[in-house]
């Protein structure tokens, strides 16, 4: 099944930079990080507007924006010579976070209006947390 996803606009794109990119997060491999592209002109806004929009007409991801840098994290308190006391941290590239956003923005209620998604599917979704499930389970009970 295909659905057709609604093109972005340039404002939407803006606001996703502006608003859901966090400029102290470290770079990807590309080295391009939220405070760069926060500075874009809007002729930069508009060349981004047009990529993801191409990208949702061809229904094409980008293999190098699918391409992660795993770094590893010292977790606090713990024997550095040891290999459990680090964490593994993926960093992908900003353009693929904000593609994602985008995707989400557009799926989000697709999945809701045909209900796709099980009513006790609780696991990536909003307002669906934890204690939303706890409730739940006591509630049957």
């Amino acid at each position: 099944m295909a659905l057709p996803l609604q093109e972005t606009c340039i404002r939407e794109v803006k606001n996703i930079i502006l608003y859901h990119t966090n400029p102290q997060k470290a770079p990807e491999y590309d080295l391009i990080t939220g405070a760069v592209l926060r500075e874009l002109p809007q002729k930069g806004f508009r060349a981004l507007t047009q990529i993801y929009n191409a990208i949702l007409r061809l229904e094409h991801f980008p293999s190098y924006w699918k391409i992660g840098q795993i770094i590893m994290i010292a977790k606090p308190g713990k024997d550095p010579t040891e290999v459990t006391s680090y964490r593994p941290i993926s960093l992908i590239p900003l353009f693929s976070k904000i593609l994602e956003k985008l995707l989400l923005q557009r799926l989000n209620p697709i999945l809701t209006t045909h209900q796709l998604i099980p009513d006790l599917q609780f696991g990536f979704r909003s307002r669906h947390g934890t204690l939303e499930q706890a409730h739940r389970l006591v509630h049957e009970i």
